[in-house]
Parts: C-alpha cells; structure tokens; sequence
C-alpha cells in the first residue's frame, strides 16, 4: 500500500519538459543559471526523418526530383537552448532550423526529432558567447506580425528588424550529354522592418535607414560618420539602427 501512495506523489510532482516523450523532468534553478540540459529517451520518441539524414553530402527527393544539398540553415549542428512558452530553459547540443519547412530539429544518439509548438525562444550560441552573449542568434516566433513563423531577431525596439530564413530546391536535372544541370537547395534570407504593426521587406541602404529613423536624422547621421559606418553592409546598418534604438529609449 506503501508504495502504491508513494508512485501516485511522485507522478503528481512529474510534468514533461517538451511535448514529445522521453523529455527531462528537472525543473531549472538558480544553481544552473535556470538552464538545464535535457536528457531524452530516444525509444520512447518518433523520429521525423530516417537515416543518412545528417544535413552533409545529402540528397533528397520531392515531387521535382532529387537535388543536391539539405533544407538546413546551418552546416554544421549547433549548441544552444530552448526557452519553452512557460518560461523554463533547456539546453541542447546539436540544433538546426529546417529552412523548408520552419521547423527547429535537433538530434539525440543519431537519431532526428523537432520541437512541438510549446517553443518560445531557440537561442543558437554564437562563437563568442561566453563573452559576447550578443554573438548569439535568437530565433522567436511572436516577432512577425502577419506570421507566427520562426525568424532571428536583428535588432529590436522602435525599430525592430527581422530575418526569415527559407531554403528550398531550385533549377532542374537536365542533362544533354554536354551539358549538365543539377536542381540544388538555396537558401534565401529576407529582411524584415515591422511599420504600423505590419511586416515590410527592407533592403540595406541610407534611403531604408533614414526612412525608419526620420525623427534622429542629426544624431543617427553623426553617429555614422563618426564610426565610418557603411549602411549598405547589414552590419553596420544594424549598429545604426541599434544606436537608434538606444537613443529613442533614453529620450
């Protein structure tokens, strides 16, 4: 009887860390930073894709054919965390974004799973991120007004500029003898400002920035030459608009 009482309080305190099965059951806390890692039971879970699906030297077959390439952003998995809708954080080491369906994956022994819709933040670790947290991407799916798709977050405040990733086949297999064409993934990024709650394609230019940060003209001009900023690179327009930003949150 004893131990029948004490198997329903241990299930009443357990609650899964992901939607999928297998998921950790820890619970983050001051002692790890409110990161955990998760530990996943690989038997209890549906892989999405089977094998060799690793995202290198692969080909894929759709209604078109088969093409070279893979759907993922990345080349190489990445080391990151997960920030679910309630807020707990989890941290996980091989990550990608499926660009052709916009989907966050990540394996575990092998095998391949995705993320359920319980996902409010994905935070891929940038090079410098133990130093330089700003090195890191963060991916969001409550950013894009008109989508509730995952973009990377460039820069936010007044101005709040977005990139939504997609890769997809492209071309045809052709092949005369001579001359030979292969149909291959492409990965397209597109740029994003968000004007009166809507989402607006951008390109990298002085007209764009000036356009979105008309009420700083003097002081965002100012900032420019004095850092010899060249707002045509995506770099340097973005530490424009994130001076801008700064500025429009003092005043």
């Amino acid at each position: 009887m004893l131990r029948i009482i004490s198997l329903f309080l241990l299930i009443a305190f357990i609650s899964p860390a992901f939607s999928q099965n297998g998921a950790s059951i820890n619970r983050p806390t001051g002692a790890t930073n409110g990161i955990l890692a998760v530990h996943l039971d690989p038997s209890a879970m549906s892989n999405i894709l089977s094998d060799p699906f690793r995202g290198q030297g692969l080909k894929t077959k759709d209604a078109f054919g088969e093409a070279e390439g893979n759907p993922f952003l990345f080349d190489d998995w990445k080391e990151g965390d997960v920030t679910l809708k309630n807020g707990e954080k989890y941290a996980l080491k091989k990550m990608n974004l499926d660009a052709s369906r916009d989907q966050f994956v990540y394996t575990v022994n092998d095998s391949l799973f995705e993320f359920s819709n319980n996902i409010k933040e994905v935070r891929i670790y940038g090079d410098d991120h133990k130093t330089d947290p700003s090195s890191d991407m963060v991916f969001r799916t409550d950013i894009n007004p008109d989508a509730a798709n995952f973009v990377q977050v460039l820069s936010s405040g007044k101005v709040t500029i977005f990139c939504e990733y997609s890769k997809k086949p492209e071309g045809e297999n052709y092949s005369n003898g001579i001359v030979n064409n292969t149909r291959k993934y492409v990965l397209h990024p597109n740029y994003f400002s968000i004007v009166n709650s809507h989402s607006i394609p951008i390109k990298f230019s002085s007209s764009i920035l000036e356009n979105l940060t008309s009420d700083k003209k003097n002081e965002l001009n100012n900032f420019i030459k004095a850092n010899h900023l060249k707002v045509k690179n995506k770099t340097d327009f973005l530490k424009a608009v994130a001076y801008y930003n700064n500025i429009s949150t003092a005043n």
